[in-house]
């Protein structure tokens, strides 16, 4: 297992504290994306409303280029996420979303689903609320969990693997999780089923879940447990970050195309705007 240090666990930088609580003035309206519409789109309300949530489980899903492109062609999860608080992951959305609409007084901020997992687990250790770690791979997500314990201490935190194949869980197996998820009974649980499955299992899961937070986290888990080479900040700055994962994680390449897909479809709609 990979050690926790500074390179590979969350930071918060006093910059990043005060964007996140100072309130700015743009429009907090809805703004849709290829057929998928991103609620969150300030970051500031989007923490409040998070911290704040107490009476029906709040799901937040952070939708990228992967999220509009499967969308199109996967109803279950486009009917998903519209029970979602959904937020601008990718920098794709957040250009998208000027290309289509200059005129829009909505400004659409990037919110990444690292980041605010990152800022989960900090208010959680500052708050004592509880962090509940579910999926990747074996061994994953015990070890993130260990490191974040590392890094914060007083952080009230627990895991389980659950099903490796959530595509073809059995109801037992669901069954068992959902169980050991509801005995710790965590403000925030965190999945890492991949997507799409990770937020059509909470959508489907909602009924039983005693949660007050759900996320999909995707490959945060693995970040956090020391397995994947983090992104440099200026690449991801620079809108890169999917080449990154190519070069470093080749395997994505299905993946990358889709996103690749999404900017052509993007540009496609601009042009069919002007002309």
């Amino acid at each position: 297992m990979i050690p926790a240090t500074s390179q590979n666990m969350p930071k918060t930088s006093k910059s990043t504290k005060k964007s996140a609580i100072i309130s700015n003035k743009k429009t907090d309206l809805p703004v849709e994306i290829m057929g998928v519409t991103i609620h969150g789109t300030q970051t500031d309300r989007v923490l409040k409303k998070i911290w704040l949530q107490r009476k029906e489980m709040l799901h937040i899903a952070t939708v990228n280029p992967e999220f509009v492109m499967e969308a199109r062609d996967n109803l279950r999860f486009r009917e998903s996420l519209k029970n979602c608080l959904t937020v601008a992951d990718g920098w794709g959305i957040v250009w998208a979303s000027k290309l289509q609409d200059e005129s829009s007084k909505v400004q659409l901020d990037r919110i990444s689903g690292t980041w605010l997992s990152e800022q989960i687990v900090q208010h959680a250790a500052e708050n004592g609320e509880k962090v509940f770690l579910l999926g990747a791979a074996a061994g994953v997500a015990e070890q993130a969990a260990n490191n974040l314990s590392k890094i914060y201490p007083q952080l009230q935190i627990s895991w389980y693997s659950g099903a490796q194949t959530v595509k073809v869980e059995k109801n037992e197996e669901a069954s068992m999780t959902i169980a050991r998820i509801n005995a710790y009974e965590p403000d925030y649980l965190l999945v890492a089923y991949g997507s799409p499955w990770q937020d059509i299992w909470i959508e489907d899961n909602r009924p039983y879940l005693r949660a007050r937070v759900s996320m999909g986290v995707g490959g945060v888990l693995d970040e956090w447990a020391g397995k994947v080479r983090l992104c440099p900040e200026w690449i991801d700055k620079l809108g890169l970050k999917w080449l990154w994962r190519l070069l470093t994680q080749p395997w994505r390449l299905p993946r990358i195309m889709r996103v690749l897909k999404f900017g052509f479809l993007v540009l496609l709609m601009r042009l069919k705007r002007l002309f």
